[in-house]
């Protein structure tokens, strides 16, 4: 990434801050000082300008720490767009230099002949960059092309020795054991076979299928909503008796998990007029759930900046105030007291990638 490059990045960042400080002017003016909630309503303000999304990860690489090129065009377009330059970077690009040659009139001929030469460069060459990085994403494009079939064609060729190799194939289902219905949230399934490995599974519908030869296998089957359980499962009976190669499991939930999940998720189902009492209701329903030393943590996809400690305070207004990013909610652990009173609580907010 070249000097000029850096130079226009730094400008559409102080606009894009600009652009937020006039709905929150609470906030640092400086970006790079953001974090928690104020990336969650900085997200919240591009969706609702937008209809973009930058991830926790994208922020934390491109507004906190250095960087050694610019991001993709797609978000330099996003993130003009919401500056106010509805063409994108192309119209920024364009307003920068049509600002530089307003600002040069006001000096001396040779200065102003020097400075605006520098800056019509940096614009040309930010723009000869674009094109240039247009023909390498080409070439690139070209090259995943070929990558994706030929590893298409490993895959193929893994799937029928696969199917091939393992002489039964069988499905596993798991239900909640209060409500005796169909578990849709994420489980975590580890089979334990003698003398092999243990292999590990995550699933997020419910149901899934397992090919195996052997006679008996473990499953330990656990998720931060349900509890731990193990389940001895003789293939070899089910084999031998010819039934149908289909078991189904039930789980305990974990009822303090469950009521946090319920709560980061209805809030914005409810209707305005009676928003405001249900979020004093589900206030002091928090307040007596979580225990006032609890600890409480939440998860970044991020190198840079890894787990934040909330108190007990912070949480319950975050997970009261009524932003799409709450939908996203994902309880990652939770403890109980001896008091009956959540004292652990760990959760991300789970973001596509950009």
């Amino acid at each position: 990434m070249t000097n000029q490059d850096k130079i226009l990045f730094e400008n559409l960042k102080k606009e894009v801050a600009k652009i937020f400080l006039d709905d929150f002017p609470s906030v640092n003016p400086d970006i790079s000082k953001w974090k928690g909630l104020d990336i969650v309503y900085f997200q919240e303000s591009l969706r609702q300008k937008v209809k973009g999304n930058v991830s926790e990860k994208w922020f934390y690489t491109y507004f906190k720490s250095e960087f050694e090129k610019l991001p993709r065009i797609d978000m330099l377009n996003l993130l003009s767009q919401y500056a106010g330059y509805k063409r994108g970077w192309t119209e920024f690009l364009e307003y920068q230099k049509n600002d530089t040659s307003k600002t040069n009139a006001n000096t001396s001929s040779k200065n102003k002949n020097s400075k605006h030469n520098i800056q019509e460069e940096i614009i040309e060459n930010s723009l000869e960059n674009n094109n240039d990085k247009s023909n390498v994403n080409n070439s690139k494009r070209n090259l995943y092309v070929l990558i994706s079939v030929f590893s298409l064609l490993l895959i193929l060729f893994g799937l029928y020795k696969y199917y091939f190799y393992y002489k039964s194939n069988y499905t596993f289902c798991f239900y909640d054991s209060d409500r005796s219905s169909l578990i849709k949230s994420d489980l975590e399934v580890i089979i334990e076979k003698p003398g092999i490995s243990p292999e590990y599974y995550k699933i997020s519908e419910g149901c899934f299928s397992y090919r195996s030869t052997i006679d008996t296998l473990k499953m330990i089957v656990g998720s931060p909503y349900y509890k731990k359980d193990s389940f001895i499962v003789s293939l070899k009976q089910i084999r031998e008796k010819g039934e149908e190669n289909h078991r189904n499991f039930k789980l305990r939930p974990n009822d303090y998990a469950v009521m946090l999940y319920y709560y980061s998720t209805s809030l914005n189902s409810i209707d305005e007029s009676k928003k405001a009492q249900f979020i004093n209701q589900r206030k002091e329903e928090l307040d007596k759930l979580i225990d006032n030393n609890a600890l409480i943590y939440q998860v970044y996809d991020s190198e840079v900046f890894g787990v934040e400690v909330l108190d007990k305070k912070k949480y319950i207004d975050f997970m009261t105030t009524p932003t799409t990013s709450l939908k996203n909610y994902v309880l990652i652990a939770s403890q109980v007291n001896k008091n009956n009173k959540i004292s652990l609580i760990k959760f991300k907010i789970q973001k596509n990638e950009n």
